[in-house]
């Protein structure tokens, strides 16, 4: 069998293996088997196929409760082009303004949702992207019958995704104000899953909650644990998300095996015996935060619990560790493929540190992004060119690598401060408050002297 040149031959090997398996769950809405999933991606690639130029970006601006959410991302990577995907929460506004970044070609999204997109990208300066209707996929002549044969009707779907293209365009809010769209390639998306499928070994009995943001990167290594292992990815729909402590039983409703939660929602749960009270999950992989040794003991028991750590310019997780009740919590060892480092980020060269030594974090190899779209001089910047290391990603993260080659993370460097003469990490200290029965988040900060007394004279002066 010829290896897999980008994530969409693990898909097709998932859809040849299992075609009458469960690719997609939406409770309450739909389930999808392997075979029709294929054969929506298949309709949706012949669609959008006379737009689908190397590196052209078409919007996705659709409901997680429409399965065609994720036949689109599939046809149009299986199309050649790259998509971006937009939340339906997103104000009309900033879903324009992504559009208009992205320089996308096309937009895949309801007729009313567009309608109001297109109000707000009145801008002559981007011609306005071709508006398509998911139920144009729908026409009974689109689609073949799902009888788990790959015999759609009409011209053959096209195959153009190459491993140097772009897969996806990730949005990121940034500290400059201006949101940057994260550009990754397959061949950095097959690096992720590929290793994904040979570190857990997931297979059709799994079920993977799907439980974030099309728009976010973390919701692409959840859907990709499903579908390059046959499994199903359940989907946990925006008012699901947002139940907290009510989120166990649909966590037992839906007989989930593998979650991949950021610490937070897992001290929210209120769950105080997870071993006994979700004794199907086998898989916990958690990233997005800090993990709370606390919540690392408790939910560690009768589980792999994984942490993941990577920015979304590496592709989502590009460090992971293996996590055990009583032992340190780190982020572990790069993924295959991937390289870290620890640097010195006021050394004009970025000098590489021994172990030991705090420094920052850098990454190479490839889980790299190829940059930010349209923005060379904030890419120039981050990724950087070191003189031993090769091309890295400078992640602004405090870290030390110990003696066994394993990653400890101690927050960002510039949450670090100095009070009274010592350095202080504000992230150990919100580690602490949090780790108490009654908090649930967090947040630390410094206050020069005189400040109290600096705002109440400035609301003096207000008022």
């Amino acid at each position: 069998m010829a290896a897999p040149a980008t994530a969409l031959d693990l898909f097709d090997r998932a859809c040849a293996a299992h075609p009458q398996g469960c690719a997609l769950d939406i409770p309450q809405h739909s389930q999808t088997t392997y075979a029709e999933l294929d054969a929506m991606a298949d309709a949706v690639a012949r669609r959008v196929a006379p737009l689908a130029a190397r590196d052209a970006v078409i919007a996705l601006a659709l409901p997680r409760t429409d399965r065609w959410l994720f036949a689109s991302m599939l046809g149009v990577m299986r199309a050649g082009a790259a998509y971006v995907a937009i939340d339906p929460t997103f104000p009309a506004r900033q879903a324009a303004a992504i559009l208009q970044d992205a320089g996308a070609v096309a937009l895949i999204a309801e007729p009313a949702r567009a309608q109001a997109i297109a109000a707000q990208a009145a801008d002559a300066a981007h011609p306005r992207p071709l508006h398509i209707d998911p139920a144009e996929f729908a026409a009974p002549e689109a689609l073949m019958a799902f009888d788990g044969l790959r015999s759609p009707a009409g011209e053959p779907a096209p195959r153009r995704a190459a491993a140097d293209a772009l897969a996806y365009v990730i949005y990121t809010s940034g500290t400059t104000g201006r949101p940057k769209g994260v550009e990754i390639e397959h061949r950095a998306l097959l690096n992720l899953v590929a290793g994904d499928l040979a570190e857990f070994g997931l297979g059709p009995h799994d079920r993977v909650v799907q439980g974030s943001s099309a728009s976010y990167d973390s919701s692409i290594e959840e859907l990709w644990l499903a579908w390059a292992a046959g499994a199903t990815a359940v989907v946990m729909d925006d008012e699901t998300a947002r139940l907290g402590p009510d989120l166990l039983p649909w966590l037992q409703e839906t007989r989930a095996t593998v979650l991949c939660p950021p610490p937070t929602l897992l001290r929210t749960l209120a769950c105080d015996d997870p071993e006994r009270e979700l004794p199907r999950i086998r898989l916990l992989y958690v990233g997005g935060e800090a993990l709370p040794p606390d919540i690392a003991d408790l939910w560690s028991r009768g589980r792999r619990l994984e942490n993941g750590y990577g920015p979304t310019e590496c592709t989502v997780t590009c460090l992971r560790a293996t996590v055990r009740a009583g032992e340190p919590v780190t982020i572990g060892r790069a993924i295959p493929g991937s390289q870290a480092f620890v640097v010195d980020p006021d050394h004009e060269s970025l000098a590489v540190l021994p172990d030991e030594a705090r420094g920052e974090l850098v990454i190479g190899g490839a889980s790299l992004a190829r940059g930010y779209r349209g923005q060379p001089d904030t890419t120039a910047a981050r990724f950087v060119a070191h003189p031993t290391l090769g091309r890295v990603y400078r992640t602004g993260d405090l870290v030390h690598r110990d003696a066994q080659g394993v990653f400890h993370y101690h927050g960002r460097i510039d949450a670090q401060v100095k009070l009274r003469g010592y350095r202080i990490e504000l992230g150990a200290i919100e580690a602490r408050l949090a780790a108490h029965p009654t908090v649930v988040e967090a947040a630390c900060t410094v206050e020069e002297d005189g400040a109290e007394e600096a705002e109440q004279a400035q609301g003096h002066t207000e008022g």
